[in-house]
């Protein structure tokens, strides 16, 4: 599965706790997503209700 870059990514659990990530790559998969920086694995949850990733204009990271 192929990761998907964001500037910011906001994972929204279950119990109404917020994790925020900076500059990293993630695959979500159904219900729970895995977190990446620099191709290592960094965090993985699986008690997600969602997520918002976010892109900044002029970001110079592969999409």
């Amino acid at each position: 599965m192929a990761a998907t870059s964001a500037d910011v990514l906001e994972v929204h659990h279950h119990d109404d706790r917020i994790s925020q990530y900076e500059q990293v790559e993630y695959c979500a998969w159904h219900g729970g997503v895995t977190v990446y920086r620099d191709g290592t694995e960094i965090a993985r949850h699986d008690d997600v209700l969602g997520t918002q990733a976010m892109k900044f204009a002029g970001s110079d990271r592969m999409p």
